[in-house]
């Protein structure tokens, strides 16, 4: 049950950031100014007619790396593998976020707006000193973090359904303590396996494959020996650059340009500010004798305002980011100093200023030549926009690569074998780039051969192809792709070799031999491991697969495979320890498992009712695998 406003849990980077923002509550308090994001791109997940984009997956994503931003500062930067993690959690949490809401819609579950509202007035962080709901503090918290009013009574009502639909559901499932003993058993139980390692890479093929298996893997696999179809092109770049140089801005124009954009020229002056609020004057003025007596502003911020650090430091801000009651107060401060209690329609302000960053101003002149380039490219766009109606006019008049080559003073070029996937046979090193482009392959391959294309748009211009070969898929030829058959044919031989070990070890561990003699009859190194109990790992196998082992029978084999090895472990002996464990440690196994056990069913329950409904994700859209 959503009793407190919920922390941010996207990321283990930020856990505990309070993520609320300064959007007020429209719907239910009546208050105008909530700001809705609009557009999507492809779908990622989709529940029968519940979809969440590309879009929205990344725009969950950057307020996930821009929450660890505010908080680690400057030392934060995004590896791949974060970034990964990242997007794979978001990626489940609107799965089961849009599997609960077709649960919910079809189980007629619905939340109300009378039941959102008292669970916001009964949240601590939003009452005054008197115990009542504050409207205005409620907005101070607000302001804090970054939800929009829709985000948060969303994902309350969200929560709400799914207390109802898996939290209530398996909250009468308990483990009863009569099963302590039995916990306290387990908990205690060592095991030690006997096990051995078959690797097929190193099994020895004491025979060659023969033509009839050469040409019998020729034929059963014969599209992995397929040469796909590729082209040989012609073509042309013209670079904006070149063109950007016929360029010459007067001095109007440049002064024209240094105006309109002055916001890159001169960055304000900046201060590091330190801010508590208050409902009421008397506590403001509390807080700030205790300031004039020396007290430490964050120390008297978590005292007298109830605020955190992250809440007191607002970081560095420009005069323009403060709300006109206190921007003139703050800017007149010298550093160290503080403000009186400043009066808002948000309560009561003190602030201080800890460090000043100097206005920056770059001046016309030494602005002058960065922004010639700056027009230069401008005017070189347009001109470009102008260069390619009037080529697709030429090309439609029956102008060929070379004439227009000619008249923009540029070289034809070449590039051969191009496939669909991307790769080129041979290209000039300066152009793989182009070449290689979506874009690029895609135009090359819409065309027949002789024909020129329309215009492609570059990062730095356009470039033209022609297509002047059309090479048809086909078969290579038996004597190119036999070294790959021979390598197939081992790996497969070496796999049924390593098989038929792992059947015959099988059967006769099942037949009562012993491990040892199985072990030396079929000349494999037996292994055995120490006292080992649950969630231990040995031999690559991880966690869960130790718990599958666990739960054989003395001897009985339990074959895994892992890293194209396999691996055969059979329970040699069961060691308990003897040591009788306290109350409070059996009853926190208990615990444990009462918690173990409720997840795994919630879990299950999530999947039992995702299986009512038509679920596909596409992780491939965000660069992950599928």
């Amino acid at each position: 049950m959503i009793t407190k406003i919920r922390s941010f849990q996207d990321s283990w980077l930020v856990k505990g950031i309070l993520i609320l923002t300064a959007l007020s509550f429209m719907s239910l308090f009546g208050i105008s100014g909530y700001i809705s994001r609009s557009g999507a791109n492809r779908p990622i997940v989709r529940v029968d007619d519940v979809v969440v984009t590309q879009d929205e997956i990344n725009y969950q994503l950057n307020e996930q790396v821009q929450s660890a931003k505010n908080m680690f500062g400057d030392a934060f930067e995004l590896s791949e593998a974060m970034r990964v993690e990242m997007l794979q959690g978001i990626v489940h949490k609107n799965l089961v976020n849009a599997i609960m809401q077709k649960t919910a819609e079809d189980n007629s579950v619905t939340i109300s707006d009378e039941l959102v509202r008292k669970i916001i007035y009964s949240q601590p962080e939003f009452m005054d000193a008197s115990g009542q709901f504050s409207l205005d503090k409620m907005r101070r918290m607000l302001s804090i973090g970054g939800w929009s009013e829709k985000k948060y009574i969303d994902t309350l009502k969200r929560d709400i359904a799914k207390q109802h639909l898996v939290a209530s559901p398996v909250e009468g499932i308990v483990i009863p303590q009569i099963m302590n003993t039995y916990l306290e058993e387990l908990d205690q139980q060592r095991k030690i396996f006997d096990f051995v390692v078959i690797d097929p890479t190193k099994i020895a093929i004491d025979r060659k494959i023969s033509a009839e298996e050469i040409d019998q893997y020729y034929q059963d696999f014969a599209p992995q020996f397929e040469e796909p179809e590729s082209r040989d092109v012609s073509f042309i770049e013209l670079q904006i650059d070149k063109l950007a140089e016929k360029t010459a801005p007067t001095d109007e124009e440049i002064r024209e340009y240094y105006d309109n954009n002055i916001n890159d020229y001169v960055v304000p002056e900046k201060r590091r500010v330190l801010q508590m609020v208050f409902d009421d004057q008397s506590s403001a003025d509390k807080a700030e004798a205790a300031l004039n007596a020396g007290g430490d502003f964050f120390k008297v911020a978590q005292d007298i305002a109830k605020q955190d650090k992250e809440t007191t430091d607002l970081g560095e801000v420009s005069k323009d980011m403060l709300i006109a009651d206190m921007s003139d107060a703050v800017f007149e401060l010298k550093k160290g100093e503080h403000t009186l209690p400043v009066k808002s329609d948000m309560g009561w302000h003190i602030m201080k200023v800890t460090s000043i960053t100097p206005k920056k101003e770059t001046s016309l002149n030494a602005a002058k030549n960065k922004i010639v380039e700056e027009i230069r490219k401008e005017t070189a766009y347009e001109q470009a926009n102008d260069a390619i109606a009037e080529i697709e006019d030429k090309l439609g008049a029956g102008a060929s690569l070379n004439d227009i080559a000619q008249e923009y003073k540029s070289t034809v070029q070449k590039a051969t074998g191009i496939k669909e996937d991307g790769t080129i046979k041979n290209v000039a090193e300066k152009y793989k780039k182009i070449v290689s482009s979506a874009d690029f392959v895609e135009t090359a391959f819409s065309y027949n051969q002789g024909e020129v294309s329309q215009v492609i748009e570059t990062d730095n211009g356009f470039v033209l192809l022609q297509v002047d070969a059309i090479n048809e898929a086909h078969l290579k030829d038996l004597s190119v792709v036999r070294p790959i058959i021979e390598k197939m044919w081992k790996e497969n031989e070496r796999s049924a070799i390593a098989q038929e070990i792992v059947n015959d070890v099988s059967h006769d561990l099942e037949d009562g031999d012993s491990f040892v003699d199985v072990a030396r009859r079929f000349e494999l190194k037996l292994q055995t491991t120490s006292p080992l109990k649950k969630g231990q790992e040995f031999a690559g196998l991880p966690a869960y697969q130790l718990l599958e082992a666990y739960q054989e029978k003395l001897g009985q084999p339990k074959i895994f495979a892992n890293d194209n090895k396999i691996i055969i472990v059979a329970t040699k002996k069961v060691v308990r320890n003897a040591n009788k464990l306290s109350k409070e440690k059996v009853e926190a196994l208990r615990a444990k498992a009462q918690s173990d056990l409720t997840e795994e069913m919630s879990k299950e329950l999530i999947d039992a009712y995702g299986s009512n409904y038509k679920v596909r994700v596409k992780y491939k859209y965000l660069g992950l695998t599928d």
